[in-house]
């Protein structure tokens, strides 16, 4: 049986959705040639309200945001003039001072919805920083009333997968006063594998990140012994760290993949997909030159993959093509994985290309809007919209796909700004005004 015959078998189940009879005419209404028509200020101030509740993230390429804390601070200050009101998530191994942390205070205090995701990983063979720092970071984060989020990942056979390694994870994570934490395996390539030389419980694919499932197990009791609230995604625990009922990615749909019930998410009861897009949405992502056909399909089954059997299904979870079941967002035309999430993050729907896969290019997160090519520094993918400078240095950690990807030339390339900011730089004439 083909890939996509495997993962066609594995949609057993329908969800509840809202009746949607009179939604496909009223979505239909909306004028297929708006984006000849002249934009109004209001509209304007719409489509900027919609891109304020984009998922962004800071400095989250190659250079930790603490190394370029100037850097990282100046970026939030930007979301904050902004008025971006979307999670502001800033992934890290580097040490936090409690300086530092009472401006993240601030910044949160201020009223962006900053989310902080602390890597533990007990790799110190691997990564060019130590680890204690991190559990202490957690602290004083919890402490400020800014969210921290232990990553505990990656999970790589033989290095930090054994019972005492995990038990001391968690064991420190609840002294930190950690609530929540991510878990998942590696994501590299044979070259990365040769390097590192893993055991053979190592399971690699640059799509997915993969974890051996006694690995999982093994995880999973230490965090309900610890009180730690385990997620496998991170949408859904930012989501839940951030106050939100319901994930910005469409996990709901696959709940034996993330493990839904298993792990007792807080939202899994409030957590599903939108009947329709957000108010104005089409009307942007139209306007900026993409193709798309609002779906209801209110028939259909949800999605059956697991851990185990993730491989053997060749779409991203993110742009399921499979989750035809749910009301969702079908693009036509030379589209990239990183064009459907940006048109999921801005509409609230799955956004879906049958057969738009990752091919592990370069390119796959880049955003190209087709009626305004110029604007070239845009990147989304997965849970994020980077805003992020590449800097020279980072730790140089061993497994990091990021320096072979993202940054070949060592230079302070900047990636991104803020999403609100887009409306901006479609209409350049209005701001010289």
């Amino acid at each position: 049986m083909s890939h996509e015959g495997f993962a066609e078998s594995l949609f057993t189940e329908t969800p509840d959705i809202p009746d949607t009879d009179d939604l496909l005419e009223e979505i239909e209404s909306i004028d297929g040639d708006f984006e000849n028509k002249e934009v109004t200020e209001e509209t304007k101030e719409r489509w900027r309200e919609i891109l304020r509740q984009i998922p962004v993230a800071v400095n989250n390429f190659y250079g930790d945001p603490v190394l370029q804390w100037k850097n990282t601070i100046e970026k939030l200050r930007e979301l904050e003039t902004s008025r971006h009101a979307g999670p502001v998530g800033l992934i890290m191994k580097g040490r936090l001072t409690p300086k530092k942390v009472a401006e993240l205070k601030e910044k949160k205090e201020g009223g962006l919805n900053l989310v902080t995701l602390i890597s533990i990983s007990e790799l110190p063979s691997l990564e060019g920083t130590g680890s204690e720092h991190r559990y202490e970071n957690i602290k004083l984060l919890e402490q400020a009333g800014v969210p921290a989020i232990a990553y505990i990942r990656p999970m790589m056979p033989p290095f930090n997968t054994s019972e005492e390694i995990i038990n001391g994870m968690f064991r420190q994570l609840k002294e930190a006063g950690c609530k929540y934490a991510v878990t998942s395996g590696f994501r590299g390539d044979e070259a990365l594998v040769r390097k590192m030389s893993p055991d053979e419980q190592v399971q690699w694919a640059m799509r997915v990140k993969v974890m051996p499932g006694e690995v999982y197990q093994r995880i999973k009791k230490h965090a309900e012994e610890n009180g730690i609230q385990l997620f496998t995604r991170t949408s859904c625990a930012v989501s839940v760290a951030t106050g939100d009922q319901s994930t910005f990615n469409p996990y709901y749909n696959s709940p034996n993949l993330v493990k839904c019930a298993e792990l007792g998410c807080p939202i899994q009861d409030t957590c599903g997909p939108q009947p329709q897009p957000r108010d104005g949405s089409l009307e942007l992502v139209r306007r900026l030159g993409f193709e798309v056909e609002f779906v209801p399909a209110q028939n259909g089954k949800k999605c059956g993959i697991s851990g185990e059997s993730r491989l053997k299904c060749p779409s991203c979870c993110t742009t399921c093509y499979f989750s035809k079941n749910i009301p969702h967002l079908l693009v036509k035309g030379n589209v990239s994985l990183g064009d459907l999430s940006f048109i999921r993050f801005t509409t609230g729907m799955l956004a879906m290309q049958p057969g738009r896969n990752d091919d592990g290019s370069k390119e796959v997160g880049r955003v190209r809007f087709p009626n305004n090519p110029e604007i070239d520094d845009v990147q989304t993918l997965n849970s994020w919209w980077p805003v992020s400078r590449n800097i020279a240095k980072c730790f140089g950690c061993k497994y990091c796909i990021v320096d072979e990807y993202y940054n070949e030339t060592g230079e302070n390339q900047e990636v991104g700004f803020p999403p609100a900011n887009l409306v901006d730089k479609m209409f350049p004439e209005d701001s010289k005004e």
